[in-house]
């Protein structure tokens, strides 16, 4: 649609101009006589004017849409001889309808000169015709390039998202068959929590952000279940301004925190495992007391190095850590 307005609009452009001068003549009379060096006639006029135009938007309209959409090699080559060929044409039919019009009698413009002015015309609309073809294929191209960025970030979104640790739901399976036999109505409980934690899980695959007041939901189901086996030795404090309740972070961000805290921590009688989630400035933060497990093998960081790649691909930040002897500090920035 916008294309073909272009090019009306550029062939109107080039048959004013070259029948500048006509008009210009055609209304500059001195005492009722003609003062130029055309005698010129307003059916002349609007018969050049219409004739220039319909060869311009030929030209542009071969160039730009016809022949690129026959073939993409050798465009240049073929439209430039189509170009030619429609001029050797328009040449024969502009002589022949002038000749019947009777126009041959009242300019002093001699064929020969009138090829060279649609000639000349013809190079600049090739030049724009090429032109406005580069442009349009390099803003698709562009287009598709994004296009695939976006469904790269996509796969490389859900790649990230199946390497949730599943050891997680064999230690619940494990608690759930302990409290089966120990206690049913929080076996019931057991399962709720558990059920609204993997529906989560599944839900958030199709929104990759989510809201800071969603993750909370998620992160009590998922310390209930925790607690199930370690008691009272596991505990949390949240507090989170409610001004940043509705701001969002990648799905199961906090969930994997908490779980890294869980599994590289010990946790026990003697050394329970506190973990705070709190707000700072534009940041979550979730801070835990450094004590590794007896004999736990090294960490990769692997939990960590995605879940900051995905806040590269989603919020375009990083994750802030911050590591001592006492203390390990992960801050999450919102958006």
């Amino acid at each position: 649609m916008y294309k073909n307005r272009y090019i009306v609009l550029i062939a109107f452009c080039f048959s004013l101009l070259i029948n500048i001068p006509r008009i210009v003549f055609l209304f500059g009379t001195v005492n009722g006589e003609w003062n130029g060096l055309f005698n010129v006639s307003v059916e002349d006029t609007v018969f050049r004017f219409l004739s220039l135009w319909g060869f311009c938007f030929v030209i542009l309209k071969l160039n730009i849409d016809w022949v690129q959409n026959i073939t993409t090699k050798r465009s240049l080559i073929i439209g430039t001889t189509i170009s030619i060929i429609v001029l050797l044409f328009w040449m024969s039919l502009f002589k022949f309808v002038d000749h019947f019009l009777g126009n041959h009698i009242s300019t002093t413009i001699t064929p020969r000169l009138n090829f060279f002015i649609y000639f000349f015309i013809l190079i600049m609309l090739l030049i724009i015709s090429r032109t406005m073809v580069l442009m349009n294929k390099s803003k698709l191209d562009a287009i598709e390039k994004e296009q695939l960025k976006q469904q790269s970030i996509q796969n490389e979104l859900l790649a990230l998202k199946k390497q949730l640790n599943p050891h997680f739901l064999f230690n619940s399976l494990n608690s759930l068959s302990l409290l089966v036999r120990e206690n049913q109505k929080s076996a019931g409980k057991f399962i709720n929590k558990l059920s609204f934690l993997y529906r989560y899980i599944l839900q958030s695959k199709d929104s990759n952000l989510v809201s800071i007041k969603e993750e909370l939901k998620l992160i009590e189901s998922y310390i209930f279940l925790i607690k199930q086996r370690y008691r009272d030795n596991f505990k949390t404090e949240i507090t989170i301004q409610d001004n940043l309740l509705q701001q969002k972070i990648p799905a199961l961000a906090l969930q994997l925190l908490v779980e890294n805290s869980v599994k590289h921590n010990e946790i026990s009688n003697e050394n329970p495992l506190l973990v705070k989630i709190y707000s700072e400035d534009d940041y979550i933060v979730v801070k835990n007391k450094l004590q590794k497990r007896t004999g736990a093998i090294e960490s990769t960081h692997t939990g960590l190095s995605n879940l900051n790649k995905r806040f590269e691909l989603l919020v375009k930040k990083n994750i802030l850590i911050e590591n001592d002897s006492n203390y390990f500090i992960v801050k999450l920035p919102v958006i």
